[in-house]
């Protein structure tokens, strides 16, 4: 088995957290988590459509053609629950996270308006979709295809518009024991108007951000060996079983099992954190 991924070597444009490309052959077939994060995910395919079958709380088993959604461009958005993604056999195109606030100027639409697991890049982005599948299966190497992706975005991103006070709460709402009222105070809104501002864009509450980017920096600790106990105390759980449970609730399994499904991604860099590059 050959498994590759390719980070972005540059610096990345605004609204864009990480960018990779990714290409295996050998794998086992089975099913992927698409764990959820604070971020908007943009996935293009370059080896046949990414399958996904609802969440891993909607049933176990295989992934089935039958009922998966099949994409060649990917969009999903803030959700609370792994998705259950297709690993085929082989598997291969250019994955990015997005910050959310950025989307409408990078893809065209607004978070709170993507679905839960995920959407058909055509129907979210129009032409854009078909000319970044076009380019990245043309694209002589993963590394160039991952460069012309960004590239395209980056042009985007020049046009972004966005209110500077909620770019500062979703920072401040991802910080360890991040409390909605300190965050709504700072920014010099009430906590109504920060909800309805964040849920209009986003799709989420304040505490449903601070939930998100918790589980993204678990998710982020573990890939980099941090032990249990202290990925618990860093992130402000009660304790080590309280970080199971959440983690369970939000993953379909513990974070041990989880650690032992995506060993060899871990080991080849495949959960690298992204930045928090403003949008």
């Amino acid at each position: 088995m050959t498994t590759r991924f390719v980070v972005h070597p540059g610096p990345l444009p605004p609204g864009v957290a990480s960018a990779c490309g990714y290409a295996s052959d050998g794998l086992e077939p089975g099913v992927h988590r698409g764990l959820p994060s604070p971020w908007v995910t943009f996935i293009v395919s370059a080896d046949g459509p990414v399958r996904v079958d609802g969440t891993v709380g909607d049933h176990d088993g295989p992934v089935l053609a039958s009922r998966a959604s099949a994409h060649d461009v990917l969009v999903a958005g803030l959700h609370d629950v792994a998705a259950r993604v297709e690993q085929p056999r082989r598997q291969a195109g250019v994955q990015l996270a997005l910050h959310p606030l950025a989307v409408p100027a990078l893809l065209g639409c607004r978070a709170a308006d993507l679905s839960a697991v995920s959407e058909h890049g055509a129907d979210v982005v129009g032409r854009l979709a078909g000319e970044l599948h076009d380019r990245v299966g043309a694209a002589a190497s993963l590394d160039h295809a991952v460069r012309d992706v960004v590239r395209v975005l980056a042009r985007r991103a020049r046009e972004a518009r966005v209110r500077p006070d909620l770019v500062h709460a979703w920072r401040l709402l991802a910080r360890p024991g991040a409390r909605v009222d300190d965050v709504a105070r700072d920014v010099l809104l009430s906590q109504r108007q920060l909800r309805t501002l964040l849920a209009r864009e986003t799709g989420c509450s304040p505490k449903r951000l601070v939930r998100l980017a918790r589980f993204g920096a678990v998710v982020g600790d573990l890939a980099e060996g941090v032990g249990l106990a202290d990925v618990a105390a860093r992130r402000g759980y009660a304790d080590q079983a309280h970080l199971t449970r959440e983690f369970a609730r939000m993953a379909g399994c513990p974070p041990t099992r989880w650690l032992a499904e995506e060993r060899r991604n871990v080991q080849d860099g495949g959960h690298r954190r992204g930045g928090e590059s403003p949008a």
